[in-house]
């Protein structure tokens, strides 16, 4: 890191500190969700008390939606303070579509994501709503269209077998599933096993990893985490970003933007087919 990136991060966490001392001695919430570091790791914390808040730390990405979907369970009417960056918020609105979280109950602490953060990421949209900490940089294209591109080049056939090989790979460890706060469902179909076949490694291609694609084609927001947790280095980002790219083409869809706008999967078929935006199917 930098000299002059390591004074923008003390900057930006300066500012987290501060606007998280602002909400607790409010009132207004019951805690600060945010990461914390111990040594030399960085792990999720519940911050109750100002003095604590020292150790508070931005240095990393984490995908805390999850661990706010539980917290807020079991706070009763409590509101949670939340540091998000923008895949963070979209996390928590895309959560709050499903019904999992009353999105009301938080109070969001904006981090805007410098350019090096956002390039890492392959980021388009890498600030949330309103920015407390940094600086928005504003929508930018640091999408990997190399990659994606020779993928659509390739014939069926070539498609299948650069996927069948890909996914050879799988140890079928769920790190995907368990690290992206939008897989939640309380009975998982990857667990099940008329759909994936127990005790297969790797799993059968291509029911595992499609099967969670499908799931997630309204959901996902393009975080990378499921990624960045895979120990085999399965590019499953790239996957998802293609499934993005068609729900955009045919139906005029982002998932993460707002609350308020439904998923257009979410339909009846027997009282209309789907519509999308172009013929281009």
């Amino acid at each position: 890191m930098s000299e002059r990136e390591s004074e923008l991060q003390e900057r930006r966490e300066e500012q987290v500190r501060k606007r998280a001392a602002e909400l607790l001695k409010s009132g207004n919430v019951g805690g600060i969700l945010a990461l914390r570091r111990i040594q030399d790791h960085v792990v999720p914390c519940l911050f109750s008390e100002i003095d604590d808040l020292a150790s508070l730390d931005i240095s990393t990405r984490y995908a805390v939606a999850g661990v706010a979907e539980r917290l807020l369970r079991m706070a009763g009417e409590d509101r949670l303070g939340i540091v998000a960056r923008g895949c963070g918020e979209r996390h928590l609105i895309e959560l709050a579509k499903k019904k999992s979280i009353d999105i009301t109950r938080i109070e969001i602490i904006g981090l805007a994501c410098t350019e090096s953060e956002a390039r890492e990421c392959h980021c388009v949209k890498p600030y949330p709503g309103r920015v407390d900490a940094g600086e928005s940089i504003g929508d930018v294209d640091f999408a990997d269209h190399e990659a994606l591109a020779s993928l659509l080049e390739m014939n069926i056939s070539e498609r299948r077998r650069f996927w069948t090989e890909i996914f050879n790979r799988c140890i079928k460890c769920f790190g995907c599933r368990n690290s992206c706060p939008l897989c939640n469902c309380d009975d998982c179909r990857l667990e099940e096993a008329r759909w994936v076949r127990v005790g297969e490694i790797p799993p059968e291609y291509p029911s595992f990893h499609l099967i969670r694609a499908v799931h997630l084609a309204d959901k996902c927001i393009g975080c990378t985490v499921c990624e960045r947790a895979c120990p085999m280095g399965i590019p499953l980002s790239k996957l998802h970003q293609l499934i993005r790219q068609d729900m955009k083409r045919l139906f005029g869809y982002e998932a993460g933007l707002s609350v308020d706008e439904k998923s257009p999967l979410l339909t009846d078929l027997d009282k209309g087919p789907l519509e999308v935006t172009t013929g281009e199917l």
